[in-house]
């Protein structure tokens, strides 16, 4: 199975880049003589549709195999990342990445019983990726302590899963493999080609976005840097990063990742606008964005997401002991340097 590109055009969609050509439109043949001159219709900008999944297996019929395992869960199952546990640089765009690559997540849970399973597409091409970066290790399956994880590989897909449950040991490992084997396979039987929406911030730098000096304009600091090396790697960073082609960028005070102030961390879902009409939020008005919303983290971070044509950016600022910053300034010069370009400095 491959994913089919399918390159959005349309007026309202385009993003002007300064390293990137314009597309060049195909003739759809000579006009003829006339007195007067047929009006030209207006394009339609692409419709925001949510990807398809490249095989048949749905986040439905992942809830029934684990409720089988383990009992109806505590909370509902999402189709999507779970954050408990989780990286980072979640919640936001990221924990939708494998639907964008044609997979899908489903998780559910809490910090004391929680599963989560992730189903991706192109797995020869995933793993191997995964494998140069030393983010995989080959199959795997095991539950020890209360805790199992999965690495199950078959045909053309990858199934990866967590569990987390006190009761669970090293005897429950069969039975859950051999349930998780049986939704790879259902998966690995009936994979086909999905369209693939595009999108200009693909790979982009996180330059292309915002630079330090913009931070430091914005906040009046004279010490941001950009970071975006986080040590360690897995199936779920070579899914956002490498094939989706989505970025991490976070700026914080000049020295190790760990130490000083942090400023800001900007993730992206490249064609996620069917994802960020999901999110809740305050709508705000943002100059240059099609869409934002407003909200704040547990943790008194400020978050603003933004569509710009077909993307969704999320920029979080954090407290760092005197309350968050207002990232709208900075969601302001993003839409910008992504439609018009970064403007020259002074």
């Amino acid at each position: 199975m491959r994913l089919r590109s399918l390159i959005v055009l349309g007026t309202a969609l385009l993003l002007v880049s300064g390293c990137t050509a314009e597309p060049t439109p195909n003739p759809t043949g000579s006009p003829s003589a006339s007195a007067s001159a047929t009006p030209t219709a207006t394009p339609t900008p692409a419709a925001v549709v949510e990807p398809e999944a490249a095989f048949d297996v749905t986040c439905d019929d992942v809830a029934a195999t684990m409720a089988d395992l383990l009992g109806e869960p505590a909370t509902p199952v999402e189709p999507v990342l779970s954050v408990v546990s989780a990286m980072g640089w979640l919640p936001g765009p990221g924990q939708h990445m494998f639907q964008r690559a044609g997979g899908i997540a489903c998780s559910t849970g809490d910090t004391e019983r929680s599963w989560e399973v992730t189903i991706v597409p192109d797995a020869q091409a995933v793993i191997a990726g995964a494998t140069e970066r030393q983010g995989f290790w080959g199959e795997a399956a095991s539950c020890e302590d209360g805790r199992c994880g999965f690495e199950l590989p078959d045909g053309d897909v990858l199934l990866s899963a967590s569990v987390v449950d006190p009761d669970l040991g090293s005897a429950d490992t069969a039975r859950i493999e051999e349930a998780l084997r049986g939704i790879a396979a259902s998966a690995a039987s009936s994979t086909r080609e999905v369209e693939y929406v595009d999108s200009e911030i693909v790979g982009a730098p996180c330059e292309r976005f915002l630079t330090p000096e913009q931070v430091n304009a914005a906040f009046g600091v004279s010490d941001a840097a950009l970071f975006t090396d986080f040590g360690g790697w897995g199936i779920p960073a070579e899914v956002y990063e490498v094939v989706n082609g989505s970025r991490i960028c976070y700026f914080k005070s000049a020295g190790s990742e760990y130490e000083g102030s942090s400023y800001l961390m900007l993730t992206t879902l490249p064609a996620g606008a069917w994802a960020f009409e999901k999110r809740d939020g305050d709508p705000v008005e943002v100059e240059g964005a099609d869409a934002a919303k407003a909200s704040t983290g547990e943790h008194g971070d400020n978050i603003l997401d933004m569509r710009v044509g077909l993307d969704w950016i999320r920029m979080v600022t954090f407290d760092n002991g005197a309350g968050a910053a207002d990232p709208a300034p900075l969601a302001e010069t993003v839409a910008r340097n992504l439609t018009v370009g970064h403007t020259a400095p002074e």
